[in-house]
Formats: C-alpha cells, structure tokens, sequence
C-alpha cells in the first residue's frame, strides 16, 4: 500500500522503492512488515535501479536535511 504508486505493483517492486528512497534519502515514512509496504513520500525507482530490501520488517522515516532514522542496517545490493 502506497500513496503515490499504482496498486498492480509486486512487493518486489514496492520494496525496490522504498531501497531506492532510503539511497537517496528522499524524504517520507517507510514501513515494510512481510507483504505490506507503505511508503509515504519517496519516489519510484529508475527502471535501471537493482537495490532492493532484504530484511522482512522494517520502519525509516527520512526527514528533510538528510535526517534518516531506520531500523534497516543492511546493503540495498542485490544478491
């Protein structure tokens, strides 16, 4: 569930998302807990963008100024 992506989207592709936000520290509210995926704010990845999530539950919140506060410690690579 997003507020700015269209609903036929897969959880990879939600997932890719909130990576490419958190890469970018585009401002917004982030939360992934197994198949929901909210993210509030953040933009949708370039079509070229392999990062992706790996962890099953995480929250992030990135504030304007390049303020990040997440619960996700991994690498956005791909594996």
């Amino acid at each position: 569930m997003t507020l700015t992506e269209p609903q036929n989207t897969t959880p990879k592709t939600k997932r890719q998302a909130i990576a490419y936000s958190l890469d970018c520290l585009i401002p917004g509210f982030y939360l992934w807990l197994g198949p929901l995926n909210l993210r509030i704010g953040g933009s949708t990845p370039e079509d070229n963008y392999p990062g992706t999530i790996h962890n099953n539950a995480g929250i992030a919140l990135v504030l304007p100024g390049y303020r990040i506060y997440s619960t996700y410690t991994d690498s956005h690579d791909p594996r």
